[in-house]
């Protein structure tokens, strides 16, 4: 994991890269969309979000290994429910990934970022077939807001409250 390192992502000259990312977790693709991995769902995943955020709300990470493949990305938006609040939209890594420590590292990184940006705290909406990614975001001190229904999926919307937090980074 040491030669593994945080990076800017730009959602052109990168589109690749992550496209090969996406293929190679398409295990979480298919439960989220119910299809594979296609370049609509690449697209989205790194342009997505809703009008009120303009283009420098959009943070997008890689993890870069020293090949040039990822072995993650961790997409976040600012100004979502509220102004200066922050969204987690994903973090995806590796299969082969899975389970190292990356994903906290990861995540950890997005909440130093989060908390240096003064934001109050951090939202994600965890599928609920996803139990071990909602495992993952409560052991970091997200808790539980509230559960919603759409897009044939039911999400559990966890907040951390970054005011509160200090040992979660």
């Amino acid at each position: 994991m040491d030669d593994l390192r945080i990076i800017q992502l730009d959602a052109d000259a990168d589109f690749a890269r992550v496209s090969d990312l996406c293929d190679r977790a398409a295990d979480y693709v298919m439960l989220e969309e119910g299809n594979p991995p296609n370049e609509a769902y690449v697209h989205k995943t790194l342009t997505d979000a809703p009008p009120v955020c303009g283009p420098e709300d959009i943070f997008l990470r890689g993890v870069e290994r020293p090949d040039g493949t990822l072995a993650g990305i961790a997409t976040s938006i600012r100004h979502v429910y509220q102004p200066g609040e922050w969204y987690m939209g994903l973090l995806m890594l590796d299969p082969a990934e899975r389970g190292t420590g990356l994903g906290r590292k990861v995540a950890q990184h997005v909440i130093a970022e989060a908390r240096a940006d003064g934001a109050p705290c951090i939202r994600i909406a965890v599928l609920d077939a996803n139990p071990r990614g909602r495992k993952f975001w409560e052991s970091l001190g997200y808790c539980h807001e509230k559960s919603v229904q759409g897009d044939d999926h039911l999400r559990h919307v966890l907040k951390l409250d970054l005011k509160e937090t200090t040992n979660a980074s």
